[in-house]
């Protein structure tokens, strides 16, 4: 059988094309690319839990013996907002958790449906028969720049197309040996100076971590600090309820950070056996709330 899932009961999801179709319009189709295709997949089954960045990869990419920069994962983000913005949605199912990952929003209905399984030419070959705008994949170049983007600074007037497309199915060219040396060591070098490049902005960013927050109190050996944009107490208290289920290991973890995010119902609590100025150790625990 082959699935495919109807969100908020406006668009029909297609994973085995990557293709999004308007049940308003049936006319009106977009074709997402496959890594995009895959990502919206992953965010439909693991609906109601945050996806981290990290799982994008894993699953996205490198479960297909790809490895991809953080670059191509913010992109193909882009390219998903930007397909589901087309296809029909006013507001943007996909919600970002600073930090963390992504999510789809907790008003998001998931319908699925089978039908049996028939060719994969066959479900091409009635796509291209849409009259509507069939969006087809175009090669795009991964950016050049050394800096990680976030699928919120992608300028989404930019003229490039929506699709990348992955050309795992090409055959690649015949090179003699030396050739395929010179184009290994190459490889090799671009990953070793994409990960100085990584890790750099990331390690500015640790330090900057505790801006995030605020000290609020000690209990149990236990430091609490609470994100800066928790603002009245009741939000306050709220938050510390969740870091304070944790009391009875504070001695191994004594650095609790509480966050708490207004518009989902979804609480985290970090806690760390150092400080985050240090070299440290901690885990990290999320909460959905009955609403």
């Amino acid at each position: 059988m082959h699935k495919h899932y109807v969100i908020n009961g406006i668009v029909e999801f297609h994973p085995v094309t990557s293709k999004l179709r308007n049940l308003n319009n049936p006319e009106h189709v977009v074709v997402l690319n496959s890594p995009a295709g895959r990502c919206l997949l992953l965010l439909i089954e693991r609906a109601g839990t945050i996806v981290t960045q990290q799982e994008f990869m894993d699953i996205v990419w490198q479960q297909r013996g790809m490895l991809v920069s953080p670059n191509t994962y913010y992109q193909n983000i882009s390219i998903l907002r930007k397909g589901l913005r087309r296809i029909g949605f006013i507001n943007d199912p996909i919600v970002t958790i600073p930090r963390i990952g992504l999510t789809l929003a907790s008003n998001t209905r998931i319908k699925t449906n089978e039908i049996p399984c028939i060719s994969l030419a066959k479900i091409v070959d009635d796509a291209t028969e849409d009259n509507g705008p069939l969006l087809m994949p175009e090669p795009v170049p991964e950016p050049q720049s050394d800096s990680i983007q976030s699928p919120c600074d992608v300028d989404d007037t930019s003229s490039a197309p929506l699709d990348i497309v992955e050309c795992s199915d090409q055959k690649a060219p015949v090179v003699n040996g030396h050739k395929r040396w010179f184009l290994l060591m190459a490889v090799l070098a671009a990953v070793l100076l994409a990960g100085m490049g990584i890790m750099s902005p990331q390690a500015a960013r640790d330090d900057r971590y505790l801006d995030r927050y605020r000290f609020v109190m000690t209990a149990d050996d236990c430091r609490f600090f609470v994100s800066t944009n928790i603002q009245t107490d009741d939000e306050q208290a709220e938050a510390l309820s969740y870091g304070k289920r944790f009391k009875a290991n504070c001695k191994n973890y004594p650095w609790v950070y509480i966050n708490r995010y207004a518009m989902l119902p979804r609480a985290s609590v970090i806690r760390c056996d150092r400080e985050m100025a240090e070299r440290n150790h901690c885990i990290s625990d999320y909460f959905i709330e009955d609403r």
